[in-house]
């Protein structure tokens, strides 16, 4: 799995040509580290190998898990683009896009977990592992 960040703005046109080339684009404070953007990445397709996903487009799919949500709505308010300054991308073979790279956006951080609404209360210490759960929660809504 390859996973790149990068400062820039990316049109509509260019996310759907990206998508078309398996390149799966993100607003990085939906990306909660690596792990979580890969854990997302194996579930979505584990969903369509079964045929439990919820997403008619791979993206979309990996979009609800990686946010924890049901709603494709409430998954794309959190993950789009449009207010974003950068983006993280996700592919199985690698690329090379044409923005400066930035891979700090990947980056565990609080702010991502408010962002995705995940109360961080006292567990600070393992603010990584919220995210994993929050992903989690979908599996079990399915």
């Amino acid at each position: 799995m390859i996973i790149k960040a990068y400062k820039g703005k990316l049109s509509l046109e260019e996310i759907k040509r990206l998508a078309s080339q398996k390149i799966y684009v993100f607003n990085p404070n939906c990306v909660v580290g690596k792990e979580h953007l890969i854990y997302a990445y194996k579930k979505a397709k584990d969903a369509f190998k079964k045929g439990k996903n919820i997403a008619r487009e791979f993206h979309i799919e990996l979009m609800l898990i990686l946010t924890g949500r049901r709603q494709i709505d409430d998954a794309l308010s959190l993950a789009s683009l449009e207010y974003s300054k950068g983006f993280v991308a996700i592919s199985e073979k690698d690329f090379d896009l044409p923005y400066p790279r930035e891979d700090g956006l990947i980056e565990c951080r609080e702010e991502k977990l408010e962002h995705l609404g995940i109360n961080v209360g006292v567990r600070r210490d393992k603010l990584c592992d919220l995210a994993f759960e929050n992903s989690a929660l979908i599996e079990l809504q399915r």
